[in-house]
Order: structure tokens, then C-alpha cells, then sequence
């Protein structure tokens, strides 16, 4: 069970959609909620201009608005009904993604939920251009939101709406499962995210399509077949195995064949009415392939409902 979980504010409506996420699950575990924002000179809720980014004054006057936001989303998080631990910092200007890392350790959080925008990139706040970088680097899992709207108008100072406390769970996960154990290690990372009753777990493999023969061959053809139904049963039985680890009552295994996995992904979490994917961002050989141009990063950008993350450092 996680203890602390960090949740990464940068002032917007965008990014507070992660708060009510946040206390449902820090509420479900009995765990602290950490808040966190960077003051950046000239305005903590925006990138700053080359020329505000010196002089004491300035760097003070961000220090105060990030302070005061804040304490006014604790306020707003207790009206709620909140009743854990909330602490909360404000971090110094600076390489944004390696200061939240470090910051991660330094107030013992083990999980982190946070927003992310999909195809719409967020230019103007902080957040937005960061959480690649952060992803890449965080040695803790990841709930991923992706709100329904891209609002990144900054919280206007007399803001006093509460914040409810979310659901806290999760009934219907996903699994895309690539052979690696980065991959299978997320059955045991996303059991504290599903639901006690009634949940159900899809365990999914994608499987690349058989080349196209080359022989003309008759035999040679068949053989080529036959193999690429072999590697469909073996990857059945793989998924079969695993289904006993699966954080779930129900579990269902499938293994479809599709020449780009992320469309399979997305796909999937249409046709099966999923409301959590569960994967890991290091997949299959032990490479850290990051985000860049990798399977989770096409998914984290296309699905409709968040994404669990978490990549294995090379040491294990």
C-alpha cells in the first residue's frame, strides 16, 4: 500500500483536476497527500519571460503567490470533506521535472497523480511542458488524468469551490503485457488502485502479423502459418499464467494481432469499457525507452481515461 502521494500543481484548473483522484485514493489507503508547486519568477502559473527570470524581488513575489495558492487549495481540499494529512511545498526555480524528482524524496512520497493533456500540448503553464521529463525520471509509479477538457486558465485568487474526495478505485483494468517483467511488474504496482468487489482485470497481448511469405513454396507458406499460430497459443498460455498474479475477482486474457500495439491499446480500451490502463513505460529486452516515440507514450496522448506508468530502473 502507498503511503504519500504527490500531487504536482502549476495554478491551473487543468492541473487541479487531479486533486479529487488524488484524496479518494489517499482516503482509500489512510495516506498523506503532498502538494507541490514551483515558483517560478514572474509568475509561478506560467513559463516566465527571459527578462523575469532575475532579481531577488521577483523570485520573493513568486515564493509568496505559490504560498498562498497553496494554503488556499488545502482550505479548499478540507471543505471537501478531506479528513488525512495534507503537507505542502513550494520548490525553487528550476529545471522543473529533476526538481520534482528530488522532491520526491525528499518528503517520502511513493506515488504521484497528476494531469497530463493528450494531443493538445499546454504551453502556458509549467506542468504542461514538464511531465514528460518528470516520467522519465520519477523512481515511483504514476497516475496518469487526462481531463476531458485542456483548461489551463490559472485558479483566480478568491477561488473557495471544494474539492470533493474521488472514488478511490478503479473496477476494470487493463494490462497490455509485452513478455517483459517491467511489463508484468504492474499487476503488483496497480493492486491498491482496483476495487475490492467486482473488478475485473483484461490481461492483453499484442502480437506483430506474420510477414508476408517470400517463397513461393507451397509448404514454406503453410509453415509460416502454422508458426504464426503457435505464437498466437503461446502467447494465450503466457497471458493464462499470469492471470493468477492479476489484481481482480474476473480475469479475461486477450491476444490480438495488430502491427502498431498502441492503436491495439486504444482500441481496446474502447471495445472493453476499461477505466484504468495499467503499463509500463520500459518494455520488453530491459531497454528504457522512455516516452519519446515509445507504445506508452502514444497511449498516454490517445487514452480516454488514466493511465497507470511506472519505469524500472535499470538496476531493478
Amino acid at each position: 500500500m502507498y503511503r504519500k502521494i504527490l500531487v504536482p500543481l502549476d495554478g491551473s484548473r487543468f492541473s487541479e483536476r487531479a486533486l479529487s483522484p488524488a484524496l479518494g485514493l489517499a482516503s482509500r489507503w489512510g495516506a498523506g497527500l503532498e502538494l507541490a508547486t514551483v515558483a517560478n519568477p514572474g509568475g509561478f502559473r506560467r513559463v516566465p519571460e527571459p527578462s523575469e527570470l532575475i532579481g531577488d524581488e521577483s523570485r520573493e513575489r513568486a515564493k509568496g503567490e505559490a504560498t498562498d495558492y497553496l494554503e488556499r487549495v488545502e482550505s479548499r481540499i478540507r471543505e471537501g470533506g478531506f479528513q488525512g494529512e495534507i503537507g505542502w511545498s513550494v520548490i525553487s526555480s528550476g529545471n522543473v521535472s529533476s526538481s520534482l524528482v528530488r522532491h520526491l524524496g525528499q518528503v517520502n512520497a511513493d506515488f504521484v497523480v497528476m494531469t497530463t493533456h493528450g494531443r493538445g500540448p499546454i504551453e502556458r503553464g509549467w506542468l504542461g511542458s514538464s511531465t514528460d521529463g518528470f516520467i522519465r525520471r520519477s523512481p515511483v509509479p504514476i497516475l496518469l488524468i487526462r481531463p476531458e477538457v485542456d483548461d489551463e486558465e490559472p485558479v483566480p485568487e478568491g477561488e473557495s469551490e471544494r474539492v470533493p474526495v474521488g472514488a478511490g478505485g478503479f473496477g476494470r483494468v487493463l494490462f497490455p503485457l509485452d513478455g517483459s517483467e517491467a511489463g508484468e511488474r504492474m499487476l503488483e504496482l496497480a493492486r491498491p488502485l482496483v476495487n475490492d468487489d467486482g473488478a475485473r482485470a483484461l490481461l492483453l497481448r499484442v502480437a506483430p502479423p506474420a510477414m508476408p511469405g517470400t517463397s513461393p513454396y507451397l509448404p514454406h507458406l503453410v509453415e509460416e502459418a502454422y508458426d504464426g499460430e503457435a505464437a498466437k497459443k503461446a502467447a494465450m498460455e503466457y497471458l493464462r499464467e499470469l492471470g493468477a498474479r492479476a489484481p481482480a475477482g474476473e480475469v479475461e486474457t486477450r491476444v490480438v494481432t495488430a502491427s502498431q500495439p498502441a492503436v491495439a491499446i486504444l482500441r481496446s480500451i474502447e471495445e472493453e469499457a476499461v477505466d484504468l490502463v495499467a503499463m509500463s513505460t520500459a518494455g520488453r529486452g530491459g531497454v528504457a525507452r522512455l516516452l519519446l516515440g515509445s507504445v506508452a507514450d502514444k497511449v498516454i496522448r490517445g487514452s480516454p481515461v488514466p493511465v497507470l506508468v511506472f519505469r524500472e530502473s535499470e538496476g531493478g
